[in-house]
């Protein structure tokens, strides 16, 4: 009875976590703001997670503990130089709560990968609406551009496979390996610069939605290790 208690809470308030989330992505979208009670209400329904999963309190909920305090910490680092907003700060940190301390590094990850996609496609609709519309010379490079970040993204958060071509030529050594390791990350890096070369001509700066990124990379962390826990593929490489 006590074990389908804890299972029938810890998948209860898996849902509402990500209730919470798609809450702070509608209004991300609408108002570019994340309110306090849905960053309050994630950090102080945590508790009951911990109970629900079992974890016990020395080292694992000081773990949690301290990992949601020094993710909030640094953030409020980035609140402090303008890059980071108050709402971002605040979710990530009630967020870090909530994800175990050994996949919060694929959160980040992910949340910058998602973050750097979500720039480059409101980029785009700049260069587009400063175009008047138009399919202007900028407009193509930047949607190539998009297309390769977007299909690099994809393939290192594990939703793209590697050709198997490049796959085999990756297995047959030590050069081929780290070619296959760096060329994705040097395609990327071009496709940036580029990008960020035909933004500058057209567009003002270009505030990175966090908030967006966050709550998209929470909601692939919850199904990536629910889809594991129910023997399905994880969603993650």
């Amino acid at each position: 009875m006590g074990t389908t208690l804890h299972q029938i809470a810890h998948y209860g308030l898996l849902g509402g976590l990500a209730i919470a989330l798609l809450i702070a992505i509608a209004t991300d979208l609408k108002s570019r703001r994340i309110y306090n009670w849905l960053t309050l209400s994630i950090a102080l329904a945590a508790p009951l997670y911990w109970w629900s999963s079992g974890l016990a309190p020395w080292p694992g909920i000081a773990i949690q503990i301290a990992a949601g305090f020094g993710v909030f910490a640094v953030c409020y680092l980035f609140f402090v130089l303008g890059q980071m907003g108050g709402g971002d700060v605040k979710l990530l940190g009630a967020l870090a709560l909530w994800i175990p301390f050994d996949r919060l590094p694929a959160l980040v990850v992910m949340m910058a990968i998602i973050g750097w996609l979500l720039t480059m496609g409101m980029a785009a609709w700049r260069v587009c609406a400063s175009s008047g519309g138009g399919l202007s010379r900028d407009m193509i490079v930047l949607s190539v551009c998009f297309v390769i970040a977007l299909a690099i993204g994809t393939m290192l958060l594990g939703g793209l496979a590697m050709p198997p071509g490049l796959r085999s030529f990756g297995a047959s050594g030590l050069a081929g390996a780290l070619v296959v390791a760096l060329a994705p990350s040097l395609v990327l890096l071009v496709a940036t610069l580029v990008s960020l070369r035909v933004i500058k001509r057209h567009a003002r700066r270009i505030q990175v939605p966090y908030g967006l990124a966050i709550a998209i990379a929470g909601l692939w962390i919850i199904a990536s290790d629910l889809a594991v826990v129910s023997g399905g593929p994880a969603l993650t490489a």
